[in-house]
């Protein structure tokens, strides 16, 4: 009987918390088709970069009703070809980027590229008076980062980063979770993002190695930190809304040994206001737990996870009083919340493969642009995350603390 009642209960817990998650969900889900309803119908966009990142960005692009790809650049032809092929052949192919940007049909820019190129291409585009969607992460340096905040400043465009969770309605749902205090009192946070393989795409001719596996060397790239960890960052500077104040880390090149500079595993700590502690790993070597994060609250244990689909579940610590309330989102009581049931955290199905948040993220910025709105990621979280991921840069390499500087804040 004492497990029936549980079962109920516990069915009812569920129905209520997807109920709540209902709005949010709902209001964030249906951007790919919202901009039919707007006065311009399509924005024209040129991409900068057709690598392998560029091109998913255009597959995931044709599923935007907003969006039109008509124009795509880059150096390397086999990969120019393959990224005007994916617009059934009606974008304009470009090899140099500043012709692109000259193009006065195009409203708006993707730039793509490997990260040392997006400073001049950033800024170039805002110069031309283009909307610009920049992946992450913004920029090479933080001088970089602070340059690109005043232009945007300047500027009346839409500026976007690509970090996808800040449209999802699963990351928006963690986020009413955690600062509505329901996992209590962070302090420590966990995230990792593991491979197992190389990292290395093979190479037609040696003189392109450098071209074609630019995260290897530190000349174009930050390496793990700025290609998996930005992510991880930037969330966990949105869920505790704050930056952190100082970071040390270690990492190495133990395991790959075939002439890449930058790590192939990364382990830092950041420590955020309040104490809170925050470790970020990296590993080429393992992909256990794969892409995971986890905020440890003093009531319970959140933790986003791709084992299944992005997917996000709470463990609740142990609870004393019979009849308190525990969960403000759900009312769920004592005996559904105890140690031991996890319990899920509802929200629309987001796919392990990243499409559907990734098309989600660029419908957002087409409705940014047609409705003269901010994106929810803007320069700021941006520039943020950028200065997070030099800082841990710089931590590992020189194996010192290195810490949050007032210039930093903009």
């Amino acid at each position: 009987m004492e497990n029936t009642d549980k079962q109920i209960k516990r069915r009812a817990f569920i129905k209520k918390s997807a109920m709540v998650g209902t709005g949010i969900a709902a209001g964030l889900s249906s951007l790919p088709n919202i901009a039919k309803s707007f006065g311009q119908d399509t924005i024209n966009i040129g991409v900068i970069g057709t690598g392998g990142r560029g091109n998913w960005l255009i597959k995931q692009m044709q599923e935007v009703p907003s969006i039109k790809v008509t124009a795509c650049c880059d150096i390397i032809p086999d990969r120019l070809k393959q990224g005007v092929s994916l617009t059934d052949g009606k974008a304009k192919a470009y090899k140099d980027y500043k012709k692109l940007i000259d193009d006065n049909s195009i409203d708006a820019l993707v730039v793509s590229t490997p990260l040392h190129l997006h400073y001049e291409m950033v800024m170039a585009g805002l110069d031309a008076g283009k909307h610009v969607f920049c992946e992450k992460t913004m920029t090479y340096n933080i001088e970089q980062s602070l340059k690109i905040a005043d232009k945007v400043k300047a500027s009346n465009k839409v500026f976007q980063v690509g970090f996808q969770q800040r449209v999802s309605p699963l990351f928006n749902r963690v986020k009413e979770i955690i600062s509505g205090g329901y996992i209590g009192d962070i302090q420590h946070v966990y995230a990792s993002w593991n491979r197992n393989g190389d990292w290395r795409r093979p190479v037609p001719s040696p003189e392109l190695e450098r071209q074609i596996n630019w995260r290897m060397y530190r000349e174009y790239s930050g390496g793990l930190m700025a290609e998996l960890c930005s992510h991880q960052i930037d969330m966990v500077n949105w869920m505790l809304e704050a930056v952190p104040q100082k970071v040390t880390g270690m990492g190495g090149i133990n395991y790959w040994k075939d002439g890449r500079e930058t790590f192939d595993n990364v382990h830092a700590i950041y420590e955020y206001p309040n104490d809170t502690k925050a470790t970020f790993t990296s590993l080429t070597t393992n992909s256990h737990e794969a892409f995971a994060v986890k905020f440890y609250g003093s009531k319970a244990t959140l933790e986003i996870n791709r084992k299944d689909g992005q997917r996000a579940f709470i463990h609740p610590e142990p609870i004393k009083g019979a009849n308190e309330q525990v969960d403000g989102v759900s009312s769920a009581t004592k005996k559904i919340y105890e140690k031991g049931e996890t319990l899920p955290v509802y929200s629309e199905f987001e796919s392990e493969d990243d499409a559907i948040p990734t098309s989600r993220s660029l419908a957002d910025f087409a409705r940014c642009i047609m409705e003269n709105d901010k994106p929810k990621a803007d320069i700021i979280c941006g520039h943020n995350s950028a200065v997070a991921v030099h800082m841990g840069n710089k931590a590992i390499r020189e194996g010192k603390i290195v810490s949050w500087e007032k210039s930093y804040t903009i």
